[in-house]
This record gives structure tokens, sequence and C-alpha cells, in this order.
């Protein structure tokens, strides 16, 4: 696992299957916190570029995240690859599991701090402001904290939402939030012609924390990475 000064535990948007196949995809940094009383859980999927009807990348990926310590990525099987992708964190450790073949890699946090980090969007080439800091679970906090610009928004799966808008350098990132329970309904980037956007099928952040959720599944080959 690659070690920098600065560690951040950082969760690929699109690529944690790929990742099972390569290693351990985390890079570190944060605190141990008290177990939380609530937690997080998003289910998205792409809509931009628009992917192939049928295809893995058309299949919709689940989060959860608790505190700063907890978090799980499932993805949808990935049959020609033979891959279905599964993260969990439970700081400071770390399963990269794959169901289909029911193996796994476990690895451990050297510290000295422990913390989680969600990123929606890959780093875009070229621009490094604060991109990486627009996460799974802290969307409308993102925006309101950068002071981006409301306006009324467009009508998004029949709900009437909230459009905020963001310049960070030559990047602009969009959030439409429902406009009666103000959760994300989409987020967008847009980098020159280049367009990506997630739609969040389903947002519930009030969810009593199940622990059973951030430790890896029975019946699975764990090898702990060295």
């Amino acid at each position: 696992m690659e070690i920098q000064e600065k560690k951040v535990f950082n969760v690929s948007t699109r690529f944690c299957a790929v990742l099972l196949l390569v290693g351990p995809f985390l890079t570190l940094r944060s605190y141990s916190q008290e177990v939380p009383r609530t937690m997080t859980k998003i289910t998205t999927k792409i809509i931009e570029p628009k992917p192939e009807s049928g295809s893995f990348e058309a299949q919709e990926k689940v989060w959860w995240r608790a505190g700063t310590k907890y978090a799980r990525v499932a993805e949808a099987p990935d049959p020609k690859n033979h891959i279905h992708g599964l993260a969990i964190i439970k700081e400071p450790d770390v399963w990269m599991i794959n169901l289909f073949e029911k193996s796994g890699r476990h690895s451990i946090d050297p510290g000295p701090t422990f913390n989680v980090h969600l990123p929606i969007f890959p780093e875009p080439s070229g621009n490094k402001m604060k991109v990486n800091e627009l996460e799974f679970g802290n969307e409308v906090e993102f925006f309101q904290k950068n002071d981006a610009k409301q306006t009324s928004g467009e009508l998004l799966d029949g709900k009437t939402t909230i459009r905020h808008d963001l310049i960070l350098g030559d990047i602009r990132v969009v959030l439409w939030t429902d406009a009666k329970s103000k959760k994300p309904v989409r987020i967008s980037l847009v980098q020159s012609a280049q367009r990506e956007t997630i739609a969040y099928v389903a947002y519930d952040d009030e969810l009593v924390f199940d622990p059973t959720l951030f430790l890896p599944p029975t019946g699975i080959a764990v090898v702990d990475s060295k």
C-alpha cells in the first residue's frame, strides 16, 4: 500500500472493482472516534457519460458511511470480469472483497490518525481545487461552505429542485437538491467539454447504525496484505 506523509482513506467512485484486482486502493489520514449512533446509505447511478444499457457501468452502487471511521461501498456484479466488488472500512481495518470468488484482502491503516473519505468525483486533471473535498454524505455542506449560487432547479424525476452552482477554477460543479427534503437528487462535474453526472436513487441519512455492515461477510477467504 502506498503510504504518503499525509494520508487519506480514499474510495473511488467508479473504480472499486478494478482496484480489487490491483491491490489496496486506499491512501490514509485521520482520527479515531466514538461508535456513531446513525449512518447514511446512498444509492447512485451514472447518467453521464451515458453508459450502455445493461452494462456494469449502468448499474447502481450503494455507499454507506457512519461518522469518520466507517464506510462500505457495494458494487453490482460484473460478470464480464468475474468481479463483484465490496469495500469495507472500519478504521483502522480495510477489506477489499470479491464476492464472486469469495475472497478478499485485509489491510491495516498504520495511523497515527484515522478518517474515511468518499470523494464523489476522481480528481480532474490539472485542477485540484477542493474537488476531493466533495464527498458522498457532505454534498449540501460542501456547496454551502463554498457559497454556491442557488436558483430554482429543473424538474428531475418528478421532483421540484433547488440548483446549487459552484465554480472551482476551470471546473463547474452543480448539485440539485429536492426542494422539500433538501436531499441530493443529482450532481454534475463539468470540465471543458466533459461532463460527469450521477443520479441519487435513494438518500437515507438518519438510519440506525448497524455495526455488522462494517465487517466482512461470512464465508470469505481473507488474506492479510503485507
